[in-house]
């Protein structure tokens, strides 16, 4: 084979690469998000910061292995490896991960938080009070009452009595 062709097939296989690795840093992402609880403005920036490196990969790309020239190739190359790695590698990662670091640290996590309630239960006795919120039945309100009863105590608190009922 000529020069020419067998770095054409470096380049293809550099850029299913890159692909495959783009998807794999978002899997992270994900696996990330899963772990640690984020507000809107915190996804919004590492989406940001996702797509800034995956830019810069994928110009690195483009500059070195073909002089700056997008190509079809370049495109198809990177969606061949990222749909690679999502139907193959991708469907499980972050479900197995995700397991794993559950099992691992997630028990650690709960064995502390059972042994700081045992321990601040023997210095304080019953005097501590749990913050779990109950779950909201067909017709109560946050605290357990129902609505009825609260619409009923409310009616009569807003009723007026008139003159001649005195």
């Amino acid at each position: 084979m000529s020069r020419e062709i067998i770095r054409e097939w470096h380049f293809w296989i550099a850029s299913i690469v890159t692909g495959a690795g783009m998807a794999f840093a978002y899997d992270l992402i994900r696996l990330f998000r899963r772990l640690v609880r984020h507000g809107r403005i915190a996804v919004d920036l590492e989406d940001l910061l996702y797509w800034t490196a995956c830019f810069v990969v994928s110009f690195t790309l483009l500059y070195y292995g073909n002089n700056g020239v997008i190509r079809f190739a370049a495109v198809l190359g990177a969606a061949v490896g990222m749909a690679g790695y999502v139907f193959t590698v991708g469907r499980f990662f972050v479900k197995i991960s995700f397991g794993i670091i559950d099992k691992t640290v997630g028990r650690c996590h709960k064995k502390y938080v059972q042994w700081k309630y045992r321990l601040t239960h023997a210095i304080f006795g019953n005097k501590i009070k749990l913050c779990a919120k109950r779950k909201k039945g067909k017709g109560e309100t946050g605290d357990g009452s129902s609505e009825a009863k609260k619409r009923k105590t409310k009616a009569k608190k807003n009723a007026r009595v008139s003159p001649r009922e005195k």
